[in-house]
């Protein structure tokens, strides 16, 4: 699920319960949210004065370029997919849950395993394998991100600001570009995955000096990059400690 937020946005901690609801509920499979903080439009988005500013550029590009969300918060999706019946793959966050469900008796195409290992205190690296079970249907790309749990910011809410509210799953950093990279090389495509191909991909990452390392996750997408087709087919997240 992204959850595309503000922290003046008095219906955004709707979202990020349905978003919390929808994990919850999860039982076969695993939820990973990511709660992307956009910079537009500042009138629902501006940090409050004296706390940090939760916001990224990569956020942006997120909700501008994939979800195409405008200036109207909360936003969001989930798997990138477009349903039957919708005309966006931005949904009303009320039907998250349900959108959500219908994906657990699915097998997904592709695996994934990660493995972290901290090099020093501020620098880790990551392993990642991916295993295809069948065909993609178009060139997969993966993604990789650094979010944050435990923060507080104050938010706007129905009943006024709430000073105490603790921000979860915020994005503070993209180390592959917004949409992906190419998981695939030189004169490789989709054609050439089959059945049990395995790819393997290593990162030396740095974790910003601003961020609790010890609250802290990398989230792995592998998602398509083609055309109006942007569906993640899989995720996995683990935390860095």
């Amino acid at each position: 699920i992204e959850d595309l937020t503000g922290v003046r946005c008095v219906a955004c901690p709707n979202a990020a319960e349905a978003a919390k609801e929808t994990k919850e509920a999860a039982t076969n499979n695993p939820v990973v949210i990511l709660g992307l903080y956009t910079r537009l439009p500042k009138s629902l988005t501006s940090p409050f004065g004296g706390y940090e500013d939760p916001r990224t550029d990569e956020a942006q590009l997120i909700g501008t370029n994939i979800y195409n969300f405008g200036n109207i918060l909360p936003a969001g999706g989930v798997n990138r997919k477009l349903f039957d019946g919708e005309t966006s793959i931005n949904i009303n966050y009320e039907t998250w849950l349900g959108k959500a469900n219908g994906f657990f008796d699915e097998k997904a195409i592709v695996n994934v395993g990660v493995v972290v290992e901290q090099k020093d205190d501020t620098t880790f690296k990551v392993q990642a394998e991916f295993v295809f079970t069948s065909k993609p249907n178009a060139e997969p790309f993966y993604s990789l991100f650094l979010l944050e749990n435990e923060i507080n910011h104050p938010q706007y809410y129905s009943g006024g600001t709430d000073s105490t509210y603790i921000h979860q799953h915020v994005l503070r950093k993209a180390y592959t570009p917004y949409n992906g990279e190419p998981m695939l090389s030189g004169d490789s495509n989709c054609e050439s995955v089959d059945v049990g191909t395995a790819i393997e991909k290593g990162w030396e990452i740095n974790v910003p000096k601003n961020v609790n390392a010890q609250n802290a996750s990398i989230v792995i997408l592998v998602n398509y990059n083609d055309g109006d087709n942007k569906e993640v087919i899989q995720c996995r997240e683990l935390k860095l400690k």
